[in-house]
Parts: structure tokens; sequence; C-alpha cells
């Protein structure tokens, strides 16, 4: 009978390491779930025909942003605005003068004007955190006379 013994004991460490590791799974998949050490990428972009090329916010709230066309027309970008509200009505602010942009070329759009929060102030932050919001931008071609209005997402780091 004394070999049931060591059985016995084997069968016990069995069940206990069989039981950890169900523990260490479970474990594992709700740190998974939580997603600790979630990684912001920080991006800008637009549904159509703008690339942003370069982009940054400093801490006190200033974007300052280069965008690329390809619209096929030149451009003027009359209006813009960094929110991050949703409500879209009257959502553009007329820019000091309209920046052009020829197609398939880059220019300096935005040098210095800030972004909000929901609550309408000025979106400051801290260095190394993000800002998440809209872009709206007012354009128009400069050779057929369309205006078109785009709204592109941005989430940008504070630098």
């Amino acid at each position: 009978m004394s070999h049931f013994k060591g059985q016995s004991g084997v069968e016990y460490l069995t069940m206990y390491a069989i039981a950890f590791m169900i523990l260490l799974i479970v474990i594992a998949g709700i740190y998974y779930m939580m997603n600790y050490g979630k990684v912001v990428t920080p991006h800008c972009d637009f549904p159509l025909d703008l690339y942003c090329t370069d982009y940054f916010i400093n801490g006190t709230g200033n974007l300052s942003l280069v965008l690329r066309q390809n619209t096929g027309h030149p451009i003027a970008i009359t209006e813009f605005n960094c929110t991050s509200n949703d409500n879209t009505a009257g959502i553009t602010t007329p820019l000091p003068t309209p920046v052009t942009i020829n197609s398939g070329a880059q220019q300096l759009v935005i040098n210095g004007t800030p972004c909000y929060r929901q609550s309408g102030d000025a979106a400051t932050g801290h260095i190394g955190n993000y800002y998440i919001g809209k872009l709206f931008v007012k354009y128009n071609e400069t050779d057929t006379g369309f205006v078109h209005v785009l709204t592109g997402n941005i989430v940008a780091k504070y630098e």
C-alpha cells in the first residue's frame, strides 16, 4: 500500500499545478481586456484629398498644421477650427488670410491657432499628454468656385 501514498502526492501536486495555471490564464485575460499600457498613436486624417503631413500642439493648446492636397484643383482654405466639440453647425471660423495650395502641393495652413475643448476653453495640456479632437476645414476650389467643408480627426501629443 505504500506506493499509493506516492500516487496520492503526485495527484495532489498535479491538481494544484493545473489550478495555478488556470488562475494565471484568467489573470492574463483580465490584464489583456483592461488594456494596460494602451498605446496611443498620434494621427491626423481627413476623408478625402487632404492629408496632414506635419502637425503638433503645444502646451497652451496652439496647433501647427501642414496640409497636402490632391483635389486636382488649386484650393483656398478660408475657414478652420480645431475642437473636440461634435456640433458641426457654424463650427469654422475665418482665417485672417486664405491659404492657397496648388494640387499636389503642401503648405503650412495653421500656425499657432488654438484648439478647443468641448467646453469652449483652450485645450491646454501637459507635455506628453494627448489632445483628441476634430479638424474642420472650409475651402473653395479657386478654378471652379465650389466650396467644401471637410471634417478630419486629430490625436496629437502635446510638445
